[in-house]
């Protein structure tokens, strides 16, 4: 397989574990691009490469974000069919109402989209603070769509959830706190509308994986049991017992294990089945969010991954739900999920190009021409030690090596070798490590420090992006992204790469890599030849990326494309959301483009009235300066 004849396309998407995180939406096609099936993979097909090139042709510039509407639609159509599918088998007597929780992605053009394919499953949306509700107001128009309303609320907030039921809207406002009860009912009486409520359980139970603290005792949000009783108490001396209607409890994002989804709902579906007694108006079990997205393919229960399917996951809830349920001997609620992360991962590609290379560790060397070179005694053992390279010897070779080289960077320190022969060395070295760490594949058992080898011989292609701008979890959290090259991949991937941002900072960086298991610390990539682009994409970015994404170094948001594919595969770019511009950067820090152009053309005037400019040199000064304010953050890449 070393043989870049006999490599194919297969090879390329084992590689990068494509079938495992892609499935059904991307592949490798024969060209060696990849191919997004947006619709699953009976469906049409878009060349992912070509769409790009389509893309900048318009002058729309890398990097760019890709959003594929009918993912959306897809995953819709998919988590409520695989509730659907679980009714069915187990006869269960209640509904499923998929949520949509728009602080996932609050992007207009998403929300509208998911609302609309939302349309035939009575798909409601869930908002956790004011301006979110604000958002949602106009454009919920579904009739009986539910509109979950979380967060902490001050009056403002709840008079408008409130006072939308006038207009058509089906607010629940959902109580997180017990203070938050007595606030509601009286703005309810004074604006004389009956309020749809629901309680946020804070169960004992736990999830599992990184947001395990969002349940739990100690979880920031929800009711103890004894605040719910509390409330019930309250509603019921109020008359208002009629007014509750949800049971809602939340074990956190990314659920990895779906071992501890089963004593969640347990004591959930207790909770409600007990207060249904009292609350004869409860009909609804929110089980929230965390159904998980398998990142790095590996579906086990690491912090990127997740060891169940989505057809595991419906049919243990509505299992669960209903075993307790017919212990209790009462009816079984609608169940409503908010799988935000679920529905909308797999909606966008972020695309990015190279724009060059350090690569220290991948230089060639002549060894023949590095001995007759070198001058240095400790120099010239270094460059002979290749000579006694086999694969048996490999880790003595290393260690050989390691010891050279400390020798070798102490007596430069000391002044006793030439600035030439440290160049030479440091060569001789990682061409060494570099012919070390090859050698050693030939080996049945691979010695710790062996194996470290390849990370530490990575190379740093750096490109056209900002992780902080379009992939914060990375940075902040070490989420584990799908990265890989969207071309060449009829070629073998020779290099093992880093990425570095075009940010001055030495975290933005993406050095952890999906693997099957586990991660790495590399990525598997082309050589770069010149004159031609090199085009990584990077996956499942549509949850969460967007709207945590913050300005360093004034790397803005990048140009988005929405895309539509019809049956035949032709392709529609519904909206095109043009990318900040230096002059809106500059606006979020308070640096106005007016004032800062009079301040510049000021600083020419006074250079020309020394002759350090010429007149012409003065107006063309002014105009570059003035007209690098409407240009994308970004660099263009050549």
């Amino acid at each position: 397989m070393s043989d870049e004849v006999s490599w194919t396309t297969e090879d390329s998407a084992q590689v990068y574990a494509l079938s495992n995180w892609g499935e059904p939406y991307f592949r490798v096609n024969a060209l060696g691009h990849v191919e997004v099936t947006p619709k699953g993979a009976q469906g049409p097909a878009v060349d992912l490469y070509n769409l790009v090139q389509a893309v900048t042709e318009r002058g729309i510039r890398t990097p760019l974000l890709l959003r594929f509407n009918d993912i959306l639609r897809d995953r819709v159509k998919t988590i409520h069919q695989a509730f659907a599918n679980s009714i069915k088998e187990y006869n269960y007597q209640g509904t499923y109402l998929p949520a949509y929780p728009i602080k996932v992605n609050q992007q207009r053009h998403v929300v509208e989209v998911l609302r609309q394919a939302g349309t035939e499953v009575s798909m409601g949306l869930e908002v956790g603070s004011k301006p979110e509700l604000i958002a949602v107001l106009a454009i919920h128009e579904h009739p009986g769509a539910l509109l979950l309303c979380n967060g902490y609320k001050d009056r403002e907030y709840i008079e408008l959830a409130l006072l939308s039921q006038k207009v058509g809207r089906r607010p629940i406002i959902i109580i997180e706190k017990l203070s938050e009860l007595d606030v509601v009912l009286n703005v309810a009486t004074e604006l004389g509308v009956k309020p749809e409520l629901g309680f946020r359980v804070r169960l004992s139970g736990k999830g599992v994986g990184r947001w395990e603290d969002s349940g739990g005792d100690r979880a920031k949000f929800g009711l103890s049991i004894t605040d719910i009783l509390n409330a019930v108490d309250l509603l019921e001396d109020r008359g208002a017992l009629d007014t509750l209607s949800l049971l809602h409890f939340h074990l956190g994002s990314q659920l990895t294990a779906i071992s501890t989804l089963g004593a969640s709902l347990r004591e959930a579906t207790q909770v409600y089945s007990q207060l249904k007694k009292r609350c004869e108006k409860l009909s609804l079990l929110d089980i929230g969010g965390g159904l998980a997205v398998d990142y790095d393919g590996s579906k086990t229960t690491l912090a990127s991954s997740m060891n169940y399917s989505l057809e595991e996951y419906a049919r243990d809830v509505v299992w669960t739900i209903q075993e307790v349920c017919k212990q209790r001997e009462v009816s079984c609620p609608d169940i409503i999920s908010e799988s935000g992360r679920a529905i909308a991962a797999y909606h966008s590609v972020l695309v990015f190009d190279v724009l060059g290379i350090a690569n220290t560790f991948s230089t060639p060397i002549d060894w023949k021409e590095a001995r007759q070179m070198a001058v240095h005694p400790t120099v010239q053992q270094l460059a002979e030690l290749m000579q006694d390279l086999v694969p048996h010897r490999a880790q003595e070779t290393l260690h050989d090596a390691m010891a050279l080289r400390s020798d070798m960077l102490q007596q430069f320190n000391l002044g006793l070798l030439s600035i030439e022969d440290r160049g030479l060395g440091d060569q001789c070295y990682w061409a060494t490590l570099s012919a070390i760490s090859k050698a050693a594949k030939e080996l049945h058992y691979v010695p710790e420090d062996l194996e470290k080898l390849p990370q530490q011989l990575t190379d740093v292609y750096f490109c056209n992006l900002s992780v902080f701008q379009s992939l914060p979890d990375h940075w902040a959290i070490d989420q584990i992204f799908p990265i890989m090259p969207i071309h060449r991949l009829t070629e073998e991937p020779k290099r093992r790469v880093v990425i570095g941002d075009i940010t001055c900072d030495s975290d933005g960086a993406i050095d952890q890599f999906g693997d099957l298991g586990g991660t790495k610390g590399y990525l598997e990539a082309h050589s770069l030849i010149p004159g031609e682009p090199y085009l990584f994409g990077a996956f499942l970015v549509g949850a969460y990326q967007e709207i945590l994404g913050d300005l360093h170094n004034l790397f803005g948001d990048t140009n988005a494309i929405h895309i539509d594919v019809s049956s035949d595969g032709s392709v529609e770019f519904t909206n095109v959301v043009v990318g900040d511009t230096v002059s809106k950067v500059l606006n979020y820090v308070q640096y106005d483009k007016e004032s800062l152009v009079e301040l510049w053309r000021s600083a020419v005037e006074k250079s020309a009235s020394k002759g350090d400019v010429t007149p012409t040199e003065v107006g063309e000064l002014t105009r570059r300066y003035a007209s690098a304010f409407e240009e994308y953050t970004y660099l263009h890449a050549k």
